[in-house]
């Protein structure tokens, strides 16, 4: 059985005033209903994810220069005071021949290099493969409303170094793993 409510007049909690509710919602539309943006969402709320998952093959370098890894993401920040929480994933795998042979990773804002990044050194000696699986994460804050491409990019010191899809154990690639960017806009 359906329930009815009928008044004739609603009082405020105070008395001190009636609300009237004759036909408040004849004749609206989807058109009269306001439409939710990002102006009405709190700062500090996620308002756009971006996602680049590589799954196969892997990107090889000697170099001490930044090479690209291939994975990276164009967007267009909805306001200059957005932030972005970037987070990047692989299992990296490198050769090393001594204690000065090292690789690292960062995130770039188009050419520049944010401090989000790391990398990785072996001490002791002796020519060896050795492969792990890395996250890394941080906050940028560009000031913009212009299109950004964020790029992963590594290099390595002297070593053999691989930005790997792929475990790579015992010399052999096993699937389920992959590299992959993730960016979160946050509403400054």
């Amino acid at each position: 059985m359906a329930s009815k409510l009928k008044l004739d007049v609603l009082e405020t909690g105070s008395g001190s005033g009636t609300i009237a509710l004759n036909n408040q919602l004849s004749g609206m539309t989807s058109a009269s209903v306001p439409q939710l943006t990002t102006t009405h969402i709190p700062a500090g709320s996620v308002i756009n994810v971006y996602n680049h998952t590589l799954g196969t093959g892997s990107v090889e370098t000697t170099s001490t220069s930044f090479v690209d890894t291939g994975l990276y993401i164009t967007l267009t920040p909805v306001s200059a005071s957005s932030k972005f929480y970037i987070s990047y994933n692989s299992s990296p795998h490198m050769n090393s021949v001594n204690s000065t042979n090292f690789g690292q990773s960062f995130v770039y804002r188009d050419s520049t290099r944010t401090l989000i990044g790391g990398g990785m050194r072996f001490e002791g000696g002796g020519s060896y493969w050795r492969t792990f699986s890395q996250t890394i994460d941080g906050v940028d804050e560009p000031n913009t409303t212009s299109a950004i491409t964020y790029k992963v990019k590594f290099n390595s010191g002297n070593a053999n170094y691989h930005f790997h899809v792929g475990d790579h154990l015992n010399g052999n690639d096993s699937p389920g793993t992959n590299k992959s960017l993730t960016i979160m806009e946050i509403k400054g």
